[in-house]
């Protein structure tokens, strides 16, 4: 496997486009390595693959009970706020949305 093919395939993994967005957003694989060598990105590339198995461990049912939680949690916050159920689906609904195209952060909301 080329370099190239291996910068890729990390860059894929992590949601990045290139090795300087790679090394400000994910400087926890990337400290301490000299990225002008291929075998560091295979070093990361391992590292990515173990700590995406150990996530897929992760069960359906699991997060089914996790967003169920979390929108029991928003309605009761949002009725605390005297926020009506319409504007509390609709928030829970921009939240759903914005998770699938990035991370959500709870500071943000």
């Amino acid at each position: 496997m080329k370099i190239q093919s291996v910068k890729q395939e990390v860059f894929s993994l992590t949601y990045t486009s290139n090795t300087t967005q790679l090394k400000k957003e994910r400087p926890d694989l990337t400290e301490g390595k000299d990225l002008r060598y291929k075998i560091q990105w295979i070093e990361i590339l391992k590292q990515l693959k173990a700590l995406r198995t150990q996530v897929l461990d992760i069960s359906l049912v699991d997060l089914e009970q996790s967003e169920k939680m979390l929108k029991e949690s928003l309605f009761k916050i949002g009725h605390l706020a005297n926020l009506n159920n319409e504007r509390i689906e609709t928030d829970w609904q921009r939240i759903k949305l914005e998770a699938q195209f990035s991370d959500i952060h709870i500071e943000e909301l």
